[in-house]
């Protein structure tokens, strides 16, 4: 095995390479890193320039290696001696900090590493390796091939005429380069009420934004946010009853509360207690049933993921800031359609509970919804060519690519 090829340059296809770098087995001589665009490594996630859009972690669990916690925030003190290991840092210096730890696996390491830009639309196994096609008709042979492809946008949300989502008052994608593209004078729709929508608030407001911002979601949940600290919240151990959980949705909600509950008595907060079972998460999606894994989507996953995935408090304290002024306004409600006019466009919905239809004028309407996981609705030639030809096929639940415990692809 010579070429290992990585498709995707993000945080997942970055930390391939640089522990190929550091550790590959002899037979390995190098590595391909392949990124579609000319972004800086770390995608999309952390090439924001935007200092508001900080991380959503304390830099002091943030370090890329698990047998060195400390190396990211040593990296950011460097810069700014004063942070500690409870500071939520601009995402951009995340991004920073992969590309420098990249550079430092290849400069140690015998391997030879290949950055190469371009979009791979086509994947094909050929005898002893696979054949990866570019948008630019190049071909790149490889012995393995590693899938880091990341997020996808949105989808658009069924209405009853969908002929809006061709507007261009209309943004699918919030990190496209024009998605902020408006007049500031009129009132914004951002679809969605979490952490994207959360970035994508703070933009508008950074970029001068005079009217009303709306957000519009079913239950008009926010992101819980962290808290202020100097430094991070000790680690608590997972519970001790966590493989007597019932296999069952409910069954593990109720037994969480009841950790939550415990937790306080002792002077824990919630959070740990949520943080305490990260490890263990994937084995407790694998212990449930098809059937419960569907509940637990319908009726948990909005509530879990606004405990699991919080907000900075920097970020919470801005958007709070945004509420209280009117800037931002939160709807809980179910989006109806779209109207469009010379001046604008005319937004249906109701609320939540509420039979009545009502309406709202904006200027500009901004998906954040959150990124697609479901491939029969992802357009990407990479995955279309994927499904086409047999080589993975999705998850029942439209959670992305089937695949084995250790992620490899079932055909």
């Amino acid at each position: 095995m010579r070429t290992i090829a990585i498709i995707g340059a993000g945080f997942s296809g970055t930390m391939v390479a640089v522990h190929l770098l550091r550790a590959a087995p002899p037979s390995v001589e190098r590595v391909l890193l392949i990124e579609r665009s000319r972004r800086e490594i770390g995608g999309v996630a952390y090439e924001t320039p935007s200092a508001s859009h900080t991380l959503n972690v304390p830099a002091g669990r943030m370090s890329a290696f698990e047998d060195d916690p400390d190396d990211f925030l040593r990296y950011v003190r460097r810069r700014e001696p004063s942070l500690t290991g409870g500071s939520f840092v601009p995402r951009r210096e995340y991004g920073a900090y992969l590309a420098d730890t990249l550079d430092r696996a290849r400069r140690e390491s015998s391997l030879q590493l290949l950055r190469v830009s371009g979009q791979v639309v086509r994947l094909r196994e050929e005898t002893g390796g696979v054949v990866l096609s570019l948008d630019d008709g190049r071909e790149l042979h490889a012995d393995r091939a590693v899938l880091a492809i990341g997020n996808y946008p949105p989808s658009d949300l069924p209405v009853a005429d969908p002929g809006f989502y061709s507007s261009l008052r209309y943004a699918r994608d919030p990190w496209s380069p024009d998605a902020c593209e408006r007049d500031p004078g009129r009132p914004v729709l951002l679809l969605g009420t979490g952490l994207t929508m959360l970035d994508l608030a703070l933009a508008l407001r950074d970029s001068d934004q005079q009217a009303p911002i709306y957000a519009l979601s079913r239950r008009g949940l926010l992101p819980r946010a962290h808290r202020v600290a100097a430094k991070p919240p000790p680690h608590l151990d997972p519970p001790a009853t966590l493989d007597r959980w019932p296999d069952t949705a409910l069954g593990m909600l109720r037994e969480l509360r009841r950790e939550v509950r415990e937790a306080a008595g002792e002077r824990h907060d919630w959070r740990e207690v949520v943080t305490s079972i990260r490890d263990d998460t994937p084995a407790l999606w694998q212990r449930l049933s098809p059937a419960e894994r569907e509940r637990f989507l319908r009726h948990v996953r909005p509530y879990w993921e606004t405990h699991r995935h919080r907000s900075s408090p920097e970020t919470a304290l801005a958007i709070e800031t945004m509420l209280a002024a009117g800037a931002l306004r939160v709807i809980a409600g179910r989006l109806v359609g779209f109207e469009e006019d010379a001046d604008g466009v005319t937004v249906s919905y109701r609320r939540r509970g509420r039979p009545e239809l009502e309406t709202l004028r904006v200027g500009k309407v901004i998906n954040c919804t959150g990124p697609d996981t479901d491939l029969e609705r992802v357009r990407e030639p990479l995955v279309a060519s994927l499904l086409r030809e047999g080589l993975v096929r999705p998850d029942p639940l439209g959670l992305g690519v089937d695949s084995d415990e250790a992620g490899r692809l079932l055909d």
